[in-house]
């Protein structure tokens, strides 16, 4: 159980408004975005966070805090932001790792890998969609499936239990992001 000292009430509470977070460093229209870019300096980043922001109902930056985004996404590795008031998710890859991100007083989390995937080899062995369903069971905050997450995956993922689906690869590797976009929503909403 966590401290009585806890930032926020550890209860599922809030997180981005969509089923589907897309992952990516180039500007893309989707409902959520976790925009990166971490290469970047911090100035091209804001200012590709402000065309970010026409793009999306909800934008996350990937571990950096800015006024013109609703949130902040951070790694494993980044310090939780204690004052800061808007959305904060954080990246995990076991049930420790939620356990202490709830303590933090994250928003939500991203789970991986459930799948394998090309883009991060070294998170050790797949979850599986048994990995997913047993963390989501545990876990007081919305999880979102990461890791080889493509057309397909999708409503297996969300019948395992998870808020939503976080995507990178299947949305890098497309010729048609947005339709990719759209076909990933409609699979959530029907498959």
């Amino acid at each position: 159980m966590p401290s009585s000292d806890h930032r926020r009430p550890f209860s599922p509470k809030r997180a981005p408004s969509s089923e589907l977070l897309v992952l990516t460093d180039v500007v893309v229209k989707a409902p959520a975005v976790i925009f990166r870019a971490k290469d970047r300096p911090a100035h091209i980043r804001r200012e590709l966070a402000k065309l970010m922001r026409e793009q999306t109902e909800c934008l996350i930056l990937g571990s950096m805090i800015d006024p013109v985004a609703d949130g902040v996404h951070l790694t494993g590795f980044d310090r939780y932001p204690k004052m800061y008031q808007g959305i904060v998710g954080r990246s995990c890859h076991s049930l420790d790792d939620v356990r202490q991100a709830e303590l933090d007083g994250v928003d939500y989390v991203t789970i991986s890998p459930v799948f394998e995937t090309e883009s991060k080899p070294g998170y050790g062995p797949p979850l599986g969609l048994g990995g997913l369903g047993r963390i989501v069971r545990q876990a007081h905050v919305p999880v979102y499936a990461l890791g080889g997450i493509d057309l397909g995956r999708v409503a297996a993922c969300r019948d395992a239990g998870a808020a939503g689906v976080a995507v990178q690869g299947a949305v890098a590797r497309s010729p048609n992001p947005q339709e990719t976009i759209t076909s990933l929503l409609d699979e959530w909403h029907s498959g």
